[in-house]
């Protein structure tokens, strides 16, 4: 058998075999046309090169795609991708932030609490990616060789969409949104567990940093505001571009932020009367001069964060 044959061969052995005599004759035909007169093995080589690869060719006559996802849905899959595992990613993150912060430590230290944490929160995302990667994947799969040739599922784009396409100066970031909702949920589950989480460690004992009685006292104030703020990121989410109606309820949260960060720092008694002299005694100050440093970086730190935040917003919403 010659190389034409054997290239020949190679194609029709892999299409129906209702196709395989027309193709052969075809091939026959078309490779005698491209080398002509010339019968030598560098002109028969110079046409099969032409012809390409015989797997490529015969998903060619066999109309069988050689990918997974084609031309006709790979926007759509990206789309659906960039959705869903976000979604998913900080679902499965918040959730292993919560169920480690509200268990106790015993008798494993910090830093390996936190880096078996850390690991196991990795693993538990690295799984959720490729889960959902894999379901996503195998269903536009499905849905490429399911559809009929030339029709293009989930396509409904029309031009009098271009209307309502906003600069991309104002668009809001996914990632900005996903640290509102993981900044939420560690403001509440650290407020919460504040008397386990937040301690004065020595050598023997630990006390809490924090008088719980007084975060008691603000513990609805912090609930309105976290539920505010999931509110305001789900507003951005579903948005996705900063709108002057946002970006004013965003102004209000922050400053409400501000307020009643505030109201809980100045408080005298918040800081426990057990871990001041222990602090003290370990930085060799007085207790006056931790005690309001200590308050005003924090409550700086966030009044700083919060302006940022709202400037960002109002100035990307008005400055139009």
């Amino acid at each position: 058998m010659n190389l034409r044959d054997v290239y020949i061969d190679e194609v029709t052995s892999r299409i129906p075999e209702s196709m395989r005599q027309d193709v052969a004759l075809e091939l026959e035909s078309t490779i005698d046309d491209m080398t002509g007169n010339d019968s030598s093995e560098a002109a028969l080589f110079e046409a099969l090169r032409q012809l390409g690869d015989p797997q490529i060719l015969a998903a060619r006559y066999a109309n069988r795609p050689l990918y997974l996802i084609g031309p006709a849905l790979f926007t759509q899959y990206v789309n659906i991708i960039k959705i869903v595992l976000p979604i998913a990613v900080t679902v499965v993150t918040i959730l292993s932030i919560i169920g480690y912060l509200t268990n106790p430590i015993d008798d494993t230290s910090w830093s390996q609490f936190l880096i078996q944490a850390f690991l196991q929160t990795g693993a538990a995302i690295f799984n959720v990616v490729v889960q959902t990667l894999f379901w996503i994947t195998l269903t536009f799969f499905i849905i490429e060789r399911a559809v009929p040739e030339g029709e293009v599922p989930f396509s409904s784009w029309k031009p009098e969409q271009l209307k309502k396409v906003k600069p991309r100066s104002t668009s809001i970031y996914f990632g900005s949104i996903l640290f509102d909702f993981i900044a939420t949920v560690l403001m509440v589950v650290l407020y919460v567990n504040a008397e386990q989480l937040i301690r004065v460690v020595t050598d023997s004992e630990s006390y809490p940093l924090l008088n719980a009685s007084v975060l008691d006292q603000f513990f609805p104030f912090v609930i309105a505001l976290a539920a505010f703020g999931v509110a305001i990121a789900i507003y951005k989410w579903m948005v996705r571009h900063w709108t002057k109606p946002l970006a004013l309820w965003n102004a209000l949260f922050n400053i409400v932020w501000i307020v009643v960060t505030a109201l809980i720092m100045l408080q005298p008694d918040l800081i426990s009367t057990e871990a001041l002299p222990l602090i003290a005694e370990q930085i060799n100050a007085d207790l006056e001069t931790i005690s309001r440093w200590g308050v005003w970086s924090v409550l700086l730190t966030i009044i700083i964060v919060c302006i940022l935040d709202l400037a960002e917003g109002l100035i990307k919403a008005f400055r139009r």
